[in-house]
């Protein structure tokens, strides 16, 4: 396989040899099309990839660059993008995958609030059977999720689909609206949508490793949800009390203090499968309920999560992941509560000096999807090793 430069067209000096092209432009500059266009097209592609801030025409965005690629082209809008220097905002991610080395097959999924998600099962065999029998030389791969974040659908969705997924490992994130939290969209094509989800199988003769870390701890609060709006992720009463002034009595804190910050600095968890994973509240609603990123119910027995450092932990999962060869380039789905953590904690240097060193591309999200599981707080991702040629595609240094 060729070299391919790794880092977004225009930065000097940030290249690497990286087995996907990698093109970085602002939303609001009207050469930003060109600039993608520019950037990705020196080679065949199996396939583009979009990660673009809301703060652009998203729709216009992606007809024009659906009409300047032969291959499918798919994408969502973020709540912060993670560029070549770490986490930006206003920016436009896009992501090329040369044919030699990458096949695709992607399924939308439409109506999700509406829609049986098993009824999608038939199409997810379909995809991937024939993309692995069309790519016998492509032996690895992964599938990813793109997911309307606001559609409340992510539980039941990868739940549900997971069965289809034989060899190939699922990671996603959830489409977001920065901190908006009003309307967030799925692109497929030149057709924009919402309460909708994109799957799509990657076949590669990359080695490939999908990955999942979070640096929480769980904690000695516990709390049981009492009273609870599932369909709706509410949670209405903790230990019988009101939910939001018992959140705020057990980490500390007055009521009128909840806001994106706390709720960052002390998240949720509850042990799945021996496990704890983080159960985000996004916010209090007029009711005095918390309202959840993810699935909740009557009955759930939750503890406040402590935070470890974020950079040292992340590094050192990326570092596992790499395993002594040389560095993989990395899509990322992070929550949008760590980039707020690392703000509140002034931190993000140390974790955009992270990102960087691993060569960390992606957004953040509203939620971030990995194997059967729909979670928070977390970064999901696959790591992709160059290919060099024969042997396993794992270089050493």
């Amino acid at each position: 396989m060729e070299d391919l430069p790794f880092g977004p067209a225009g930065v000097e000096g940030k290249s690497n040899d990286s087995a996907f092209l990698i093109a970085e432009a602002s939303v609001h500059d009207p050469s930003c099309v060109q600039i993608i266009v520019e950037r990705l097209a020196s080679v065949e592609l199996a396939h583009v990839l979009v990660f673009a801030s809301p703060d652009g025409d998203f729709a216009s965005l992606m007809r024009a660059l659906g009409a300047s690629f032969a291959c499918p082209v798919i994408g969502c809008t973020t709540a912060g993008e993670i560029g070549s220097d770490g986490y930006v905002t206003g920016q436009v991610i896009a992501l090329g995958f040369p044919a030699h080395s990458f096949a695709a097959r992607t399924i939308l999924i439409t109506d999700l609030s509406r829609t049986k998600t098993t009824a999608v099962i038939d199409d997810l065999v379909r995809a991937r059977i024939a993309v692995q029998a069309t790519n016998p030389d492509k032996k690895n791969g992964f599938s990813f999720m793109m997911v309307d974040g606001l559609s409340r659908s992510e539980d039941a969705l990868v739940s549900a689909v997971s069965s289809s997924l034989s060899g190939f490992p699922l990671f996603g994130g959830s489409a977001g609206d920065g901190l908006r939290f009003e309307s967030s969209y799925i692109a497929f094509g030149d057709q924009i949508y919402q309460d909708a989800a994109t799957i799509t199988f990657v076949a590669t003769d990359c080695e490939t490793q999908v990955f999942s870390t979070n640096h929480m701890r769980p904690g000695g609060d516990f709390m049981v949800v009492t009273e609870a709006d599932p369909e709706r992720r509410v949670v209405k009463s903790i230990n019988a009390e009101p939910a939001a002034a018992e959140y705020a009595r057990i980490i500390g804190k007055d009521p009128a203090q909840l806001d994106e910050l706390v709720f960052a600095g002390h998240p949720v968890a509850v042990s799945v499968g021996g496990q704890y994973h983080v159960r985000a509240i996004q916010r209090v609603n007029e009711d005095g309920d918390l309202v959840f990123f993810s699935a909740i119910d009557e009955g759930m027995v939750l503890t406040v999560a402590t935070a470890g450092d974020m950079a040292h932990d992340l590094d050192a999962k990326l570092q596992t992941v790499r395993n002594g060869h040389r560095p993989p380039a990395i899509i990322g789905c992070d929550c949008v509560l760590r980039r707020i953590e690392a703000e509140r904690g002034q931190t993000t240097h140390k974790v955009n000096e992270v990102l960087r060193r691993h060569n960390v591309v992606g957004f953040s999200t509203y939620g971030e999807q990995i194997g059967t599981l729909h979670v928070n707080h977390t970064m999901t991702g696959v790591a992709i090793f160059p290919n060099d040629g024969p042997g396993d595609g794992r270089a050493r240094d």
